[in-house]
């Protein structure tokens, strides 16, 4: 098994790295494991039809989802992150810009996630993630950042 992050950031970074792959890939499931907590829970809201829906999945679960290989291209890229720790705790505020082509110049969509940590013994792992993804005629402030100016670790 890989080891936990060192910190929040990289933990964070870990995680938009591992949900990216090529078509006919499968993103990273080893190193999303390694930032995921056991009985880590995922949040996500999206609208679909005009209508808001939240799926929630145990963090095993996702993880398994992402070791299969899509038909299409995925591309995280983070453009802005805000991070408050606290000792063993710590949350961030993350935008994202999701892509099916790397190099597109323009995001399939944009999305704000609210993560949450603990340093375990071993390192930094993911508690909690929810996410939210732009509401159609609502758009999501990039906070500063730009686009497709991804962020690193």
């Amino acid at each position: 098994m890989l080891a936990a992050p060192a910190t929040p950031e990289q933990a964070v970074a870990t995680l938009w790295r591992s949900l990216s792959h090529d078509a006919g890939q499968a993103g990273d499931e080893a190193a999303l494991r390694a930032i995921l907590h056991p009985d880590a829970m995922v949040y996500g809201a999206r609208y679909r039809d005009g209508t808001a829906a939240l799926s929630v999945a145990r963090g095993t679960d996702f993880a398994a989802g992402i070791g299969r290989a899509g038909e299409k291209g995925f591309y995280e890229c983070e453009v802005a992150r805000e991070v408050r720790q606290y000792d063993r705790f710590a949350t961030v505020y993350s935008v994202v810009e999701s892509r099916n082509e790397r190099s597109a110049p323009k995001a399939n969509f944009t999305g704000v996630n609210s993560i949450q940590l603990y340093r375990a013994d071993d390192g930094w792992r993911i508690i909690g993630l929810y996410y939210q993804v732009e509401r159609p005629g609502q758009p999501i402030s990039l906070q500063g950042g730009k686009t497709g100016a991804c962020l690193e670790g």
